[in-house]
């Protein structure tokens, strides 16, 4: 490969690295290594499921900005006042909770990685200040070179200690990958489980977002098959990896029958501990900055990208026309900082309301995304496939029916879902 060659594909990598680092978060070092510990290797198919369904419209963000030069509020607008609607809704019914759920996990990190005794609510309340102050000085760049290289070495850890940990495997056949039975709590974490996997399918919006500043700071807009290869190397990264926490929890918790704590610090100590008795003490340390560093970045990721969403939003239904790409990043518009403040207030209701209830908060907010996942999909789909959208542009016909696959399955699980928890 040619230098020149070497930096474009450097120039090409962007969005599909953040995405996987706003996904490498709640979805894989918690939810993932609860499902190894509760069920062993029995969720692993639901995992694979999971991102079957949801590649194509994960993938549509990236496409879709590439495609049109644009983003996915504008063709959710362009799609009438329905489509608009429905995407404020989901965005409104995930935002909250889900801010919640990844900033105590945060501060939970943060207690057991610097061994800090302030109490939780404190420290989010320190982390929101940290984001917002990132955010406003604008120093995103800095700190995103930092986490790539302590995602490098979080992913490295995690990789070996996954190798160390499979030969603990007890294997009894086919029946290992399958819920012996499907019993309703056993639904509600599947559920639970998949809204987040890889990750909420609002952030395909944020993608898109991304592109379209990214395009803007570049001065290059991508081909669709160079944001296909993006996108392609976060998202097959992260279902790697979220198998690999699955099989971590499956060797260690779920083998010892080690109950999971039900506050944020007392699991992130657990999950520590996988690496401690697997890696040692120093390495153990070191993955602990690191996955403090990555959820850190999760946290960032998402608290600028919810009232960019919301503010995008309101940009477009006041003016069609208007840049938002342009203009959130070159001057934060007021009505980023007054979504980020709407933010703040509700995540901190929320976290007032569970403040003792960690794993009821992080089900809740997985299982809002899970409800709201086939409406994204749904959206995008009918986006990436609009008229304004040149033929040469659109994905494959396989790639179409990858996509009404999705769709199907999705609102099948959610409506399978709806029916069993009515029924009960």
């Amino acid at each position: 490969m040619s230098e020149g060659q070497s930096r474009s594909l450097l120039q090409i990598l962007g969005p599909g690295i953040l995405f996987a680092g706003a996904a490498v978060g709640v979805s894989h070092l918690i939810q993932s290594t609860r499902a190894g510990g509760m069920y062993g290797l029995a969720l692993i198919a639901f995992i694979i499921l999971a991102n079957l369904a949801k590649y194509p419209a994960f993938r549509f963000g990236n496409q879709y900005a590439a495609a049109s030069g644009t983003n996915l509020i504008v063709a959710y607008r362009q799609q009438g006042p329905v489509a608009i609607g429905m995407f404020i809704v989901s965005t409104l019914l995930t935002m909250f909770a889900g801010c919640a759920a990844i900033s105590i996990t945060t501060a939970g990190l943060a207690k057991v990685t610097f061994g800090l005794e302030t109490d939780s609510f404190t420290l989010v309340l320190v982390v929101w200040a940290a984001v917002a102050a990132i955010l406003y000085l604008g120093e995103y760049r800095a700190l995103d070179a930092i986490v790539k290289v302590l995602l490098s070495f979080l992913t490295i850890s995690t990789l070996i200690t996954t190798i160390a940990v499979a030969p603990e495997l007890e294997f009894g056949g086919l029946g290992d990958f399958w819920p012996s039975e499907f019993s309703l709590p056993t639904i509600i974490f599947i559920a639970a489980l998949v809204g987040w996997m890889p990750a909420p399918l609002d952030t395909s919006v944020w993608q898109s977002l991304w592109s379209q500043a990214k395009a803007h700071t570049d001065n290059h807009q991508p081909t669709t098959r160079e944001a296909a290869l993006d996108f392609n190397v976060g998202f097959v990264g992260t279902a790697i990896l979220a198998i690999c926490f699955v099989i971590m929890g499956a060797g260690v918790m779920h083998k010892a029958g080690i109950e999971f704590e039900s506050s944020a610090a007392g699991f992130a100590a657990q999950l520590i501990a996988i690496y401690r008795d697997t890696l040692g003490d120093t390495v153990a340390t070191l993955v602990g900055a690191s996955a403090m560093a990555v959820i850190f970045t999760t946290t960032l990721t998402a608290i600028d990208a919810w009232p960019r969403s919301m503010a995008g939003v309101m940009l477009i239904l006041r003016s069609p026309e208007t840049d938002v790409g342009d203009t959130l990043s070159r001057i934060r518009h007021p009505l980023y900082w007054t979504w980020m403040a709407v933010l703040f207030v509700g995540a901190g209701l929320i976290l007032g309301l569970f403040a003792h209830s960690f794993k009821l908060l992080l089900d809740i907010a997985t299982t809002v995304s899970f409800l709201t996942a086939p409406v994204f999909a749904i959206l995008n789909h009918r986006a990436m496939f609009a008229d304004n959208i040149p033929a040469d542009k659109r994905p494959s016909e396989a790639l179409r029916w990858w996509s009404l696959l999705g769709i199907f399955a999705l609102v099948d699980f959610t409506l399978a879902y709806i029916g069993i928890r009515l029924a009960a």
